[in-house]
């Protein structure tokens, strides 16, 4: 058993993880900043433990832990938050925190596509030299680090499969471009298990960067047509009729107060960056293979209410 730290316990992936974490036998501490958040984590076994901004307060409520795992993390910046901020500046925090305590390792979320930081227009931007920059205050801290790049990632409680049958159901899923742009999305089971294999591993193993990729890159035309052919197998009544706008129009909606669809500019960027990779080092870390696309997606959309 390990006593082990979550910031982010209360969101998609970290509650995912406090579960697993408990139904494993570990102790976990869930760091949040709101009662609701508290209770989340109170709801899923674990711990609430007050997110402090104040460095010593923070290390002492770290101490005696065996990791961090540090989630908590922005893709857009809203109601007067900053990538430096959040992303950064709590990083900071949090690792500094961690090493006052004597917690000897940490595990982070960056993102996919951060190796490709001024290669690639779609994943140079403030965003990804956020978490390019996390990422170095992490590797730069003395602390055994691992750091996990995600895809997108589905299972009970994302936001991209209920947005997708959603639009189906409404009639009309509007796609930016051809959709000839890949994503490799991986079940949440499998999220939670790598961090967990993290976790777990001796100090000093390596590799210490694991993509956080499913078993299949698709391109994102055909991932909407899987999306729609498991949602009927399931008996749901949705049909995918696409519109195309042109990707320059999605950009210049993005740059709007409103958004394309909600998005920002680097969230937009996320879905259109076409960014892949090899899931065998994944794999090989769990131990056994992937999830599949379509399991991965069937318990998305299982748990979707059908008037969602």
């Amino acid at each position: 058993m390990a006593r082990i730290a979550i910031a982010g316990a209360s969101g998609f992936v970290g509650g995912h993880l406090l579960r697993a974490a408990r139904a494993a036998g570990h102790d976990v501490a869930g760091l949040v900043r709101s009662e609701r958040a508290a209770e989340r984590v109170r709801e899923a076994g674990g711990t609430p433990v007050q997110l402090s901004d104040d460095e010593p307060a923070l290390a002492r409520a770290l101490e005696g832990r065996e990791a961090l795992v540090h989630l908590a993390q922005i893709g857009s910046e809203r109601g007067g938050t900053s990538y430096e901020a959040v992303n950064v500046g709590l990083t900071e925090r949090l690792v500094g925190a961690a090493r006052r305590a004597g917690v000897p390792r940490v595990v982070m979320f960056s993102g996919l596509g951060v190796a490709h930081y001024g290669q690639s227009r779609r994943v140079t931007s403030r965003y990804f030299l956020s978490k390019l920059t996390a990422e170095t205050v992490a590797f730069g801290s003395g602390l055994d680090a691992s750091v996990f790049r995600p895809s997108y990632v589905v299972g009970p409680g994302d936001a991209f499969v209920p947005s997708v049958l959603g639009a189906m159901r409404r009639g009309e899923v509007e796609r930016p471009g051809d959709g000839s742009y890949r994503m490799q999305p991986i079940a949440v089971a499998d999220a939670a298990a790598a961090v967990l294999a993290a976790v777990g591993r001796p100090l000093g193993a390596f590799p210490t960067v694991f993509d956080l990729v499913g078993p299949e890159a698709i391109p994102y035309a055909r991932l909407l047509e899987r999306v729609e052919a498991v949602a009927r197998r399931l008996g749901r009544d949705v049909r995918l009729r696409v519109r195309e706008i042109e990707v320059a129009e999605a950009d210049r909606l993005a740059r709007t107060a409103a958004g394309y669809q909600g998005m920002g500019p680097d969230e937009l960027d996320c879905l259109l960056c076409d960014e892949v990779a090899d899931a065998a080092p994944l794999a090989s870390l769990l131990g056994r293979p992937l999830v599949p696309l379509d399991e991965a997606l069937e318990v998305a959309v299982g748990d979707t209410p059908a008037d969602a």
